[in-house]
């Protein structure tokens, strides 16, 4: 791109800001402090003077759930009266998805706005050493902050993007970190035990500052209580201080959802219901309820239960259990791990109803390749194979060789995401349900397509 002094449309800055060192689409790389560095962060906020700091924030981290939590916490507030940032990641079709206030998307002219601030410093850092100059992810990470104190939001959600110590978003210090479940991913960046991946997410955790955490298994646990009691960090757990019961599945004014019932410390929400199929978001509701009544606790919110209540019966999760087709039934999902696509399958199973499945599934190439195949695969009556759109992605020949192994027919490979969409929907039967799922970038790719087909 020919340097000009500031840019003047959309495109020209999206374009700026992919010429970064992209860590969202690469695998071969240290996760290390050279690669993610939080002085880097610190530098490029000095470029506007720091405006995240007295910030209000609550920071999400984990390995399921963790965008859904930050979209329910964020939404929670939102219907409580706050005016309410969110920064998640990654994006499914657009940018702008990933920075929000009050569930409004930033506007493609403030982020030509806001690249133009950062462009001085960050050519002069490419020029200096590419390699070390702001990442993607950081330079967008900075355009949230300081959209997010510009508006003068009353709170920001942030979802971590990778672990949590060494992430951009750790450059806040939060009102409460959240914690969601931990599991296997990411290993050749976290560790090959939870012990390690918890210790990674619990670099969240700040001096003083409350933490609440989804259910985890035993190892991943101690290591967050450990943490939590260094840093004198009050610990509110699910299944200990937010009990949820009564889980079923139900349907209101047409949706299909989740009902359940949960007691916190101070109060009960009664036949609480989400737009949303699958238990495991009763889960991620509990959680979100726990870091609101946390929030209370220290008199930074005002809760109201109804409010709350009126606010998630609105929800919406992208891409998670998303219901795109009715004729023919189509759902995305981005599942990636093998606890993911078992939680996926269990919803799906429960929550539909369907004579057989077509699964259109792409992976990236650093996931449990056998573990999630030998989960899903149980699931399908038609197995398409695709590529994601995402250079991580795994050789859908190589998926396919993994998949023989388990899966009772010959599965079909289809390079093209476009032909493997239209051949999944050409193969599916009257009652058949297609299921898309495996990545972020396959759902977006996948969304975009059926837009112009449905």
């Amino acid at each position: 791109m020919k340097q000009r002094d500031h840019f003047t449309t959309y495109e020209e800055a999206v374009e700026f800001l992919l010429q970064a060192v992209d860590y969202e689409r690469l695998t071969n790389y240290k996760y290390d402090l050279v690669n993610f560095n939080l002085k880097r962060m610190d530098e490029i906020l000095s470029v506007v003077q720091h405006p995240h700091e007295g910030g209000s924030y609550v920071h999400v981290t984990g390995t399921k759930g963790k965008g859904s939590t930050a979209i329910m916490i964020a939404s929670a507030l939102q219907g409580l009266g706050y005016q309410t940032g969110l920064f998640t990641s990654p994006h499914l079709e657009w940018l702008e998805e990933r920075i929000k206030i009050n569930n409004r998307m930033i506007s493609q002219k403030m982020v030509v706005k806001l690249v133009n601030e950062f462009k001085p410093y960050i050519e002069r850092k490419r020029v200096s050493d590419f390699n070390l100059s702001p990442t993607f992810f950081e330079t967008i990470t900075a355009i949230a902050l300081v959209y997010f104190a510009r508006k003068k939001v009353d709170m920001s959600v942030l979802e971590v993007g990778l672990g949590g110590r060494l992430d951009a978003t750790n450059i806040i210090t939060p009102l409460v970190s959240v914690i969601t479940t931990i599991g296997y991913d990411h290993t050749d960046k976290l560790g090959h035990t939870l012990e390690s991946i918890a210790a990674e997410k619990a670099g969240i955790i700040k001096e003083g500052k409350p933490v609440v955490s989804s259910l985890q298994e035993p190892e991943a646990l101690s290591t967050i209580s450990r943490y939590c009691s260094e840093k004198q960090s009050r610990l509110c757990l699910i299944g200990k201080d937010v009990l949820i019961r009564d889980i079923r599945k139900t349907k209101r004014n047409g949706s299909y959802g989740t009902e359940f019932t949960m007691s916190t410390w101070k109060r009960e929400y009664k036949d609480f219901f989400l737009p949303l199929v699958g238990t495991h978001q009763a889960e991620n509701c509990a959680t979100a309820i726990g870091a609101l009544e946390v929030l209370e606790d220290s008199g930074q919110v005002e809760i109201n239960c109804e409010k709350i209540r009126d606010a998630l019966l609105r929800v919406k999760l992208p891409a998670r259990i998303e219901i795109v087709s009715r004729r023919p039934l189509i759902v995305l999902d981005t599942a990636h791990t093998v606890a993911s696509m078992k939680a996926l399958k269990s919803s799906l199973n429960a929550n539909f109803s369907f004579d057989n499945m077509v699964l259109l599934l792409g992976l990236s190439g650093d996931k449990d390749l056998d573990g999630v195949l030998r989960e899903i695969t149980t699931a399908a009556d038609e197995l398409v194979l695709t590529r994601t759109g995402n250079p991580r992605e795994a050789d859908p020949e190589q998926l396919a060789d993994i998949a023989k192994q388990f899966f009772h027919k010959e599965p079909i490979v289809i390079e093209n995401i476009g032909d493997a969409v239209r051949e999944t929907m050409k193969i599916a039967k009257k009652n058949s349900l297609i299921c898309v799922t495996g990545s972020f970038y396959l759902a977006g790719k996948v969304k975009k397509i059926l837009k112009q087909i449905v």
